[in-house]
């Protein structure tokens, strides 16, 4: 690694230590999202859909797939980073364990989903704990899970040894997960082919809310990035090798996002529903994309990575 990236790192330790902000932030980033704000590129649902049936094992969703080949629910679940619950709520929906906990940095995570679950006889529990110093019972969870939240860890090591400690010997490691370059720091390749497909859009789709036209993403300093969340992707490259190192793979899923997380950034919201013509597009850029990754041109950003004890 670079000896500035070293150096930006050694200062994002130095932020976040003792610093409400990485908690603040999301909590607001959510609290915009819930309003139906298109803030990212998987906020719409057509985009969603492609990415979604990327990742789908033996044509199921992760969460069906489970209770399938455990023959039953998971008997306990963990889900590492839970955010405000939505996730979780949706595991214990749609019945993948008997028993859910979920882990995240502060108590004020969990508000909204505590209050989904009063009253419900749901066997979930919440822990306000920093994952990069976790220490977790040995052999006590059938599924361990983490939803694009596992770029914002550090201690990747120490984690994945965790995980492994306390998966049972049935279990099952799942990660959904951007696994693209540290800190977003964009290859020129997918720079340039971004651009061009924005040159090929119509102009209204391009626009930015101050209306300014977007012809190209740019590519934001390391500290640039660590000002907005001192966690963001800190790293990201390194989550697949390791979860290799770590773990025996089960599936590896490319969901692809190398060109449309950076295309749709600032401008998803131009972007109706159910429109034919905006549909085309959207189908165009999948499209696109999944040839230059299955080619060989491209990596995938996003994964879903499905792994066991080694």
């Amino acid at each position: 690694m670079e000896k500035n990236v070293r150096a930006a790192l050694q200062r994002a330790r130095q932020f976040f230590r003792g610093q409400p902000s990485e908690v603040n932030h999301w909590n607001q980033v959510e609290r915009q999202a819930a309003t139906g704000d298109r803030l990212f590129w998987l906020n719409h649902p057509r985009v969603a859909q492609h990415y979604h049936l990327k990742g789908l094992i033996e044509g199921l969703p992760w969460q069906n797939w489970i209770p399938k080949v455990l023959n039953g629910p998971a008997r306990a679940a963990l889900e590492l980073g839970c955010g405000q619950g939505a996730a979780l709520t949706q595991a214990w929906q749609a019945g993948v364990a008997d028993s859910l906990t979920g882990i995240d940095l502060d108590e004020s995570r969990f508000a909204s989903a505590k209050q989904f679950f009063e009253g419900l006889s749901a066997k979930v529990r919440f822990i306000a704990a920093d994952i990069n110093a976790m220490e977790l019972e040995q052999d006590c969870y059938d599924l361990i899970y983490a939803l694009q939240s596992f770029h914002h860890f550090e201690n990747l090591e120490h984690i994945m040894e965790q995980v492994k400690r306390a998966l049972t010997p049935r279990g099952f490691f799942v990660l959904d997960e951007y696994v693209g370059p540290a800190r977003f720091q964009w290859t020129d390749r997918q720079l340039a082919l971004t651009a061009q497909l924005l040159g090929l859009m119509p102009k209204h789709l391009r626009m930015y809310r101050h209306g300014i036209e977007k012809l190209q993403e740019g590519r934001s300093s390391v500290d640039e990035v660590i000002r907005v969340c001192p966690s963001e992707a800190i790293r990201s490259d390194e989550i697949l090798p390791l979860f290799r190192r770590h773990f025996e793979v089960v599936h590896h899923k490319q969901l692809g996002g190398t060109i449309q997380h950076l295309l749709y950034s600032g401008i998803i919201h131009n972007f109706p529903d159910d429109d034919p013509a905006v549909d085309h597009i959207i189908d165009c850029i999948d499209g696109l994309e999944r040839a230059f990754i299955e080619c060989g041109v491209l990596p995938s950003d996003f994964a879903l990575l499905v792994g066991k004890r080694a």
